[in-house]
């Protein structure tokens, strides 16, 4: 497992967007994991929390870490 220096540990993120429909969010989370270094753990995917929750199996994450706002 790659770490982050000091952390010892990978960087935990989470992705804005990129719900269900979206291409460019599966570019995103795709780049930020490519070097090992951090991991995809939660995401505020879409504005409507049934889709956001829908769209978390697309990347790994469990639905109770997917959220209808980044807030």
């Amino acid at each position: 497992m790659s770490t982050n220096g000091s952390l010892n540990r990978k960087l935990r993120m989470a992705l804005v967007g990129g719900g269900q429909g979206s291409f460019i969010g599966r570019v995103h989370a795709t780049a930020a994991v490519l070097d090992n270094r951090a991991a995809l753990v939660a995401g505020a995917l879409s504005s409507n929390p049934e889709r956001a929750k829908a769209s978390a199996p697309d990347y790994d994450i469990p639905a109770n870490r997917a959220y209808g706002s980044y807030r």
